[in-house]
């Protein structure tokens, strides 16, 4: 016969909120609404006190009370409570072998993995063995060499100009990323100019066009000099010192500013004491004023009105601007720029 154990799916050494927790899943699963029955929950009801009271591995119809006059019907309730006992056990015996196959099916998986690991590691042994076939087969021929050279001279020679060439060919196309990637974090002048000019023409421009960027830098130093705020991470409405000229900035915990012009231009005042030693390559240097090294921002992160509108804050060069008062601030610019109101 079945013991309260058995129809609850506990045992003894499980705690009081074990078996509180199997009663509350067997209850929902066997409620009247979820297509159980009122004796299924009677039954199961008995099942959860007597287990509670420690009586869980006595049998079910042991503990049944049945009156002497209606002994022929309790027999029959409890035929059909032990069938129905049966069948939860079934249930219960067959979660049980969805759950190991779940848990074989994981294992499976995890070996799977595991195999192609084993797989690869293999492979690599494969060509590491091989390579060291190639390896001694070059040192025999050499030893080959040294007591016949007449003989093998001709194709050491070969193979020795193919190692070399291959070598070159590495060493060039590394020095060629090398270059390419130091130019992608260090330029920051004019674009190239692309037009087919010869070389003495093209040294004439770049010394012309250095001399022109000296003396502009000079004009932007002293007339484009910002004024100086201790708030960070508000846009604010100021003059350039000595000017009337607008715009607006916010500044960064490390004292380094984003400022937009009357022309929409953006511009990154880097404070050289906290400078980083590569910029990114959209910020383009224009100046020096006073501790501050000063980038045009013509694309990229932080060149537009809707990158400002659309974000909380921009990071530029390790520095992080907030774009709280952007909205009104650049407004207030527009109004100013159009000669309607001033700050």
């Amino acid at each position: 016969m079945t013991t309260f154990h058995e129809l609850l799916g506990t045992d003894d050494r499980c705690s009081k909120a074990e078996i509180k927790k199997k009663y509350r899943q067997l209850s929902v699963k066997l409620h009247p609404d979820k297509g159980g029955s009122q004796a299924l929950m009677q039954m199961l009801s008995m099942a959860y006190q007597q287990v509670s009271k420690g009586n869980g591995n006595k049998k079910c119809s042991d503990i049944m009370i049945v009156n002497d006059n209606d002994r022929e019907e309790g027999r029959q309730q409890v035929a059909d409570l032990n069938k129905k006992i049966s069948l939860l056990i079934k249930e219960r015996n067959q979660l049980q072998a969805l759950i190991e196959r779940y848990q074989q099916q994981a294992s499976d998986a995890y070996n799977a993995g595991e195999n192609q690991a084993q797989q690869t590691l293999v492979l690599l042994q494969t060509t590491n063995k091989r390579l060291n076939e190639q390896l001694l087969l070059l040192r025999r021929q050499i030893e080959e060499n040294e007591i016949n050279p007449s003989s093998s001279n001709k194709r050491l020679k070969k193979q020795f100009a193919v190692m070399i060439f291959s070598v070159l060919i590495i060493v060039v196309i590394f020095l060629g990323w090398f270059i390419w990637h130091y130019q992608s974090q260090h330029i920051q002048l004019q674009p190239l100019d692309l037009r087919p000019t010869p070389v003495t023409v093209q040294v004439k421009n770049v010394i012309a066009t250095q001399a022109t960027t000296t003396e502009n830098i000079d004009v932007i130093s002293s007339a484009d000099k910002i004024m100086m705020t201790d708030t960070v991470g508000l846009w604010q409405q100021r003059y350039y010192e000595g000017t009337r000229q607008p715009y607006i900035a916010v500044r960064s915990l490390n004292g380094s500013y984003i400022v937009k012009d009357c022309q929409g231009t953006f511009s990154y005042y880097s404070n050289r004491s906290h400078n980083m030693a590569r910029v990114p390559a959209n910020l383009i240097f224009s100046a020096n004023d006073r501790q501050f090294s000063v980038y045009r921002i013509p694309y990229g992160n932080g060149s537009s009105d809707q990158q400002w509108l659309n974000s909380q804050s921009l990071s530029i060069n390790n520095n992080i601007f907030s774009n709280n008062g952007y909205k009104s601030s650049s407004l207030a610019l527009a109004a100013v720029c159009n000669n309607t109101v001033p700050f």
